[in-house]
């Protein structure tokens, strides 16, 4: 099978990140390379030049990859038209895949995540939103962001009463088969 570049994708609650340890655990590391889209660090309320930037870089990691047959995935949101944006004649294929949750999903998980000052801290700042509405904006954004991943025939799967382990299960049947 030929190297690809994934981006595993969704609003913030959903197990991106979640996901990550689980992934590097299940797929063989030299056929296969997992990073979080935020691991060089987000600044100050993020925006969208930075996060192109970033979706940009992932890429170019992911074309260098191929290069000695590996592939790469990336857990962070992107969707289907930002890749499309920033990808270049030449770039590997890219396929997105979107991590879904019910809204009374993501406000659990949300609200238990943020519940140190340092985590409070940290969520304000890369946002630039207190935390309530950081989650009040995620909830709203998930319907949109859903109907863009299907308006793309994007696979979606649906993480509600699965724990990290068993989405990583089938993210990894998905990527192998």
């Amino acid at each position: 099978m030929s190297p690809k570049i994934y981006f595993i994708s969704g609003v913030s609650g959903v197990g991106k990140s979640s996901l990550i340890p689980h992934l590097r655990d299940l797929l063989p590391q030299d056929k296969y390379k997992v990073h979080d889209l935020d691991e060089r660090g987000v600044p100050d309320g993020g925006g969208k030049a930075w996060h192109d930037k970033e979706m940009r870089h992932w890429i170019n990691v992911g074309n260098e990859n191929a290069a000695h047959g590996i592939s790469t995935i990336i857990c962070g949101f992107a969707q289907p038209e930002g890749l499309a944006e920033v990808g270049q004649e030449g770039d590997l294929e890219v396929c997105p895949l979107m991590l879904d949750a019910s809204d009374e999903t993501l406000r659990t998980r949300l609200l238990g995540r943020h519940t140190s000052p340092e985590s409070i801290h940290e969520i304000e700042r890369a946002s630039g939103k207190p935390v309530s509405a950081f989650i009040d904006k995620m909830i709203a954004d998930a319907p949109f962001v859903r109907n863009l991943f299907k308006k793309h025939s994007c696979t979606i799967i649906d993480t509600d009463a699965k724990t990290p382990l068993e989405i990583a299960r089938e993210v990894v049947e998905l990527i192998v088969s």
